[in-house]
């Protein structure tokens, strides 16, 4: 039986994950605080790496609150001290995992409404979110693992029927209240919970594939057509708009940040697309239809 270790699979993309490669035939092991899974001392990671044919590491604070200076902190430490951790614990197991896919964010890049951005671009963002990106990867990318392949998984907003932004939006629309958001120009990228599965087993299986990976549909959308499929799905005739200073207002009250809805990102999967991975939900329409009916 294959065997899959996920550091910080107690969420919502974690548990469906989980859910998944077991019902693919694979032994999955969860590390977190929770006593029932692995723990992340040293010598639990080490012993659950053993002979793993691959490590997904999600670990890392949410983004979706106040980025005050201590929330701040713990959003960059959080994503470092457990790459640090899983990394230092594949270099001391005898059998190392075969591949070692770590999270990443598509926040990363420049924002942007008319240029999409692929794995190839250079302009990055300079905002908050960007730098601890560059971080993160920094140190993922720092260590040398002879026998390990390593995959930088740029990920974009991912979409599910149990949670993640989608739930927000949908509450929105059915409230009358899911017209576009400020201009509602900005681009969403996005992904179905399920090609991102799909997309993990491809890269277990593709043996040449190593390096930066945007996890991002082919077909991003604007807020104003984002809005507009979801009310059409769910049979909303009428959103309100949101203006932008209602939305500043709104997330301050809600204890998040603007940015998450205000910033632009067009991101496309390039190498995914050239490496011949057939997207199960290439559009926001198919993706809503199949998580909303």
């Amino acid at each position: 039986m294959k065997k899959v270790v996920i550091a910080g699979g107690t969420g919502f993309i974690g548990s469906y994950l989980a859910r998944r490669f077991v019902d693919t035939g694979y032994q999955v092991l969860i590390v977190s605080r929770d006593p029932k899974h692995v723990s992340w001392k040293p010598v639990d990671l080490i012993e659950s790496f053993e002979n793993a044919d691959m490590v997904i590491n999600l670990a890392g604070k949410s983004i979706n609150c106040r980025h005050t200076d201590g929330n701040k902190k713990e959003i960059i430490e959080s994503r470092i001290n457990s790459t640090l951790w899983i990394g230092n614990a594949i270099l001391a197991a005898k059998n190392p995992p075969k591949l070692w896919i770590n999270s990443s964010a598509c926040g990363i890049y420049k924002p942007s409404v008319d240029q999409p951005m692929t794995e190839d671009s250079i302009e990055l963002g300079t905002e908050f979110l960007s730098d601890v990106v560059r971080q993160w990867e920094k140190v993922f990318l720092g260590f040398h693992l002879p026998t390990t392949r390593k995959v930088v998984l740029r990920t974009s907003v991912v979409i599910g029927k149990n949670g993640g932004a989608l739930l927000s939006l949908v509450w929105l629309s059915r409230l009358g209240l899911g017209g576009r958001q400020a201009e509602g120009s900005q681009i969403f990228s996005w992904i179905h919970i399920e090609d991102y599965f799909q997309i993990l087993l491809f890269l277990a299986q593709n043996d040449s594939i190593k390096g930066i990976i945007n996890c991002t549909s082919p077909h991003p959308v604007s807020n104003k057509d984002l809005m507009r499929s979801v009310r059409k799905t769910l049979g909303v005739p009428i959103g309100i708009p949101a203006p932008g200073f209602a939305i500043t207002l709104g997330a301050k009250i809600i204890g998040t940040e603007p940015e998450l809805i205000l910033k632009s990102s067009y991101v496309i999967p390039k190498r995914l697309l050239e490496s011949g991975y057939h997207f199960k939900f290439p559009d926001i329409e198919t993706a809503l239809v199949d998580l909303l009916k």
